[in-house]
């Protein structure tokens, strides 16, 4: 199985957190929608070998496209792919974009499962934030997808801000909760640099929370979301029971996917690919046959590397037998490794997975770095 993730670069504000690749200038949606279907037609012998199961548009705020214009793309796709085995189409929307037609409406193009980004439920934080939705339209956004119908519903959250009292976080949590959606991605707000709140934090317009303080949010995520039912089946990511974001549980478990769009990384099992990061130049490669990609070759530290930091991200983690496909040095260091943690009780080995401990989950960045191999 494969996946596809779309990038759609156009959002309408920038937000002060945000680092990944967007712009505010609506006016090359045209020449991106012709450039997009050009590298899908281009890469048509991926989708002639491979069984796509997931597409995922992302950003960028994808909910900036009309209707006409997500169509253009997806029938384009169907000209390329078989979409008989699709489990899952993902697509991003900001609150302030949804109403009953537009859910009518993506709905018939096929969309099945949406991640709203709300990133919290007080109008204070969000104006900090710059988002440009309010509480009230996160709120009716979730329930006018609920009454439309969808039954596949991810929504964001963002802890570790600070200016958001633990009082607050708990509220935010509890709504989460409340609102009936199926899946819950929570992040600890990171200084990305060339964001807005980088400069800040540089400038000491803001502090990043102390650390008990991020972890005694992130506790009460995991246990307040337990009690009511939720998985946790990745760091940041909770579902319901079968629920599970299956595109990114891809990524995590090191399946093949292509990526569309300027920016966007795509993985054959073997190679990293990357698309330039400019919408311009992006838009001009495609449309001029120009080159717009770059790729290398992951070595045996690469794929181990990436396969530590993957595997231990999930609840299950990953089976020890993988790890006799590394050379004998990478071997010799993980084992080393592997009974150090296990001193510490940072990991645990069952059923030959091996997985973060539960009261460990917290400082798992940490536990991966110590896993790494450098050659």
């Amino acid at each position: 199985m494969a996946g596809i993730y779309i990038h759609v670069p156009f959002c309408y504000t920038r937000c002060s957190y945000c680092d990944f690749y967007k712009t505010t200038d609506q006016q090359l949606k045209d020449e991106y929608i012709k450039a997009l279907c050009k590298e899908i037609e281009l890469n048509r012998t991926f989708f002639l070998k491979e069984d796509i199961q997931t597409i995922y548009f992302g950003g960028g705020t994808p909910s900036t496209l009309s209707i006409s214009e997500l169509e253009k793309i997806i029938l384009t796709l169907k000209e390329f792919a078989s979409f008989k085995n699709l489990q899952e189409l993902t697509l991003e929307v900001n609150p302030d974009d949804v109403n009953e037609e537009y859910i009518k409406d993506i709905v018939a193009l096929g969309v099945n499962r949406l991640s709203m980004g709300i990133q919290s439920f007080f109008d204070s934080h969000l104006r900090k934030m710059n988002r440009r939705h309010n509480a009230d339209q996160a709120q009716r956004a979730i329930h006018i997808a609920n009454e439309m119908g969808i039954k596949n519903m991810s929504i964001d959250l963002i802890y570790g801000l600070p200016y958001m009292t633990f009082d607050e976080w708990k509220e935010n949590v509890r709504l989460a909760i409340a609102s009936n959606v199926q899946h819950i991605s929570a992040y600890h707000l990171t200084f990305e640099k060339g964001t807005l709140y980088y400069d800040y934090l540089k400038k000491g317009k803001l502090k990043e929370v102390p650390e008990e303080s991020s972890i005694e949010q992130f506790d009460y995520l995991v246990s307040a979301l337990k009690d009511a039912g939720f998985e946790h089946y990745e760091i940041s990511n909770f579902s319901r029971k079968g629920l599970e974001s299956k595109h990114n549980s891809n990524y995590w478990t090191g399946m093949k996917y292509l990526g569309l769009g300027p920016s966007a990384h795509s993985f054959d099992g073997i190679n990293r690919m990357w698309n330039v990061r400019d919408l311009r130049k992006y838009c001009h490669a495609l449309l001029n046959d120009q080159s717009y990609t770059e790729k290398e070759t992951l070595t045996d530290t690469d794929r181990y590397n990436e396969f530590v930091m993957l595997g231990l991200r999930t609840q299950k983690g990953f089976h020890l037998d993988f790890m006799e496909t590394f050379n004998s040095k990478i071997k010799h260091h993980f084992n080393n490794e592997l009974r150090h943690q296990l001193k510490q009780n940072n990991v645990v080995v069952l059923d030959g997975f091996c997985f973060v401990s539960e009261e460990r989950k917290m400082i798992t960045d940490s536990i991966i770095s110590d896993f790494f191999y450098v050659d």
